[in-house]
């Protein structure tokens, strides 16, 4: 209450000034439950006064029976317990969090507890309660717009992969050089659009915080192999040399995201190297490994080496020329970078080459070793172990199962093979392709499956159920539209080649060799497939 001008105030008189001016409604409730003072933000909070809230119950004080209800049960409880206690979010019909403290006496008995409401703390607990509604929300959303993103990034592939292989039959089978050249012109085209699509899908995979970096301990070799194996006969292709310097070293990555990190290093050191060579190598740094791409290609003028790194940015190409690229490569390899944890770092001067380098841990017993065993050496792109000289192996005649629920895929992936001499068994899912195994029928020296099939069913589930079929390890192919990071984890772990779609048929064609047995030789009495050896 206010003090009265020309008396002398009381301690009293300030005790009940000083709860006055605070703005946190309080009263002070005895055994019984009644009120036995309260402060003026207490009944204003409840449209009364002092004089008629003091000595009531708090619903006979005017608060709702279920508001009243809920503190007395609260008073009763710190009364029989000697423990504050408070709620954790507003209470029902006041928008407060309420705290209740016991009041004793000199000898420890309980006789009164003070009730402080908080507005503050209400509005705390409400924030954190839309806070946590908020990511729930956006969880649910990033999680439908993952499902979105791997389905859209398969279903899109596929009727690209449908074209890819009918235009390489389709080419085949031109003689007119001005149809030639009009199927060339479809190739480039369909080459740009499903590039683009690509790199939009991983783009936005990567922004969107759906791809998670899952590291493991594994040989840095085995990743500098695949890179060898992939990117070999493209180097050799171009005339240019593809050299790889391996090291005996253990890192602890995601394999699988550190192949997408690497893979736009190389293409784009054998894009703007015109002779010369890449180099691939991996070289200790403490307790790091930096896997470095070295070529003698253009260079990038220092003032240039922060902006390649930004979406569509290209160099030295004003024109938007895509046979240049898009313009996305680097852009991905600085989200998968910040997704990993590795940093990457370029050096370059213009028409010297340039070198982008991939700091990675290492893992085990190599993460102790200090010191570097390449220091004061910098590797040149003339030595190494090299994929120059390394041919193909010939295709050798077989009988390839192919496993396919999209018809037109299944139908175009028949075409081809038996253009190129192979036997084909083609099969819509597991069921179809176990029943085609059985009455004596030619067992299939190579498995060809989509990753996806209808149902819960992989295509590591159906070369395996072949294999049990078969009673032997027959070798198998994964092909896939996917690229979500946990199921190529699982193929990674399986063993099982892989090839991503769509698939350039060159490059299926070189993997279905390597797959097959070196020596095969078609078996005796066996029909030989038709078309060309």
């Amino acid at each position: 209450m206010p003090l009265i001008p020309g008396q002398m105030s009381t301690r009293e008189d300030w005790l009940d000034a000083l709860l006055s001016a605070n703005g946190s409604p309080q009263a002070l409730l005895g055994e019984d439950g009644r009120i036995l003072v309260a402060n003026r933000a207490f009944t204003d909070l409840i449209g009364s006064t002092p004089d008629r809230v003091e000595g009531r119950t708090l619903a006979e004080a005017g608060l709702p029976a279920e508001t009243a209800g809920g503190i007395d049960g609260l008073r009763r409880q710190v009364m029989a317990t000697g423990m504050p206690t408070s709620t954790a979010g507003p209470v029902a019909g006041l928008p407060y969090t309420v705290a209740l403290t016991p009041v004793s006496d000199a000898d420890g008995s309980i006789h009164a507890v003070a009730l402080v409401a908080d507005a503050g703390a209400a509005a705390l607990a409400e924030a954190r309660a839309e806070a946590a509604q908020a990511r729930a929300d956006a969880e649910r959303a990033r999680t439908a717009k993952g499902k979105f993103l791997s389905a859209a990034s398969h279903d899109l592939r596929q009727p690209f992969q449908a074209m890819h292989l009918f235009h390489h039959l389709l080419s085949g089978r031109l003689t007119d050089p001005a149809s030639i050249e009009l199927a060339n012109k479809l190739e480039q085209a369909i080459i740009g659009g499903e590039t683009l699509l690509r790199a939009l899908l991983e783009v936005s995979a990567l922004e969107a915080g759906l791809v998670t970096a899952k590291p493991q301990t594994f040989p840095v070799d085995d990743l500098l192999a695949k890179m060898l194996e992939e990117f070999g006969p493209e180097a050799e292709a171009k005339g240019l040399r593809f050299n790889v310097h391996p090291l005996d070293a253990q890192v602890t990555s995601d394999p699988v995201l550190m192949e997408r990190l690497l893979r736009p290093l190389l293409a784009n050191a054998l894009r703007y190297t015109l002779k010369g060579g890449v180099l691939l190598a991996a070289r200790r740094r403490g307790d790091r490994l930096r896997i470095e791409v070295w070529d003698t290609g253009i260079g990038i003028d220092p003032s240039n080496h922060a902006v390649i790194f930004e979406d569509f940015h290209q160099l030295g190409n004003p024109g938007r020329d895509r046979k240049q690229g898009l313009g996305l490569g680097l852009a991905i390899a600085r989200r998968l970078a910040q997704v990993l944890g590795h940093p990457v770092t370029v050096r370059s001067k213009l028409g010297k080459g340039s070198v982008f380098a991939v700091e990675v841990p290492l893992g085990g017993n190599d993460g102790d070793r200090s010191g570097d065993d390449s220091a004061g050496s910098e590797p040149e792109p003339a030595a190494g172990q090299s994929s120059a000289g390394a041919a193909a192996t010939p295709v050798v005649a077989g009988t390839v199962l192919v496993i396919e629920d999209d018809a037109m895929q299944l139908e175009g992936i028949g075409l081809l093979l038996r253009g190129w001499g192979y036997a084909v068994i083609p099969a819509r899912g597991i069921d179809e392709a176990c029943a085609g195994l059985g009455g004596g029928a030619v067992a299939p020296d190579l498995v060809l499956s989509d990753l996806r099939l209808s149902g819960p069913e992989t295509g590591i589930d159906a070369i395996q159920a072949v294999r049990a079929r078969c009673g032997r390890r027959v070798p198998g192919v994964i092909v896939t539209g996917d690229t979500d990071p946990d199921r190529l984890r699982i193929v990674d772990r399986s063993g099982i080649p892989l090839v991503h779609k769509p698939c350039d048929p060159t490059a299926l064609r070189r993997l279905l060799s390597r797959s097959l047995p070196a020596t095969r030789l078609p078996d005796a009495g066996r029909p030989e497939a038709p078309g060309p050896r």
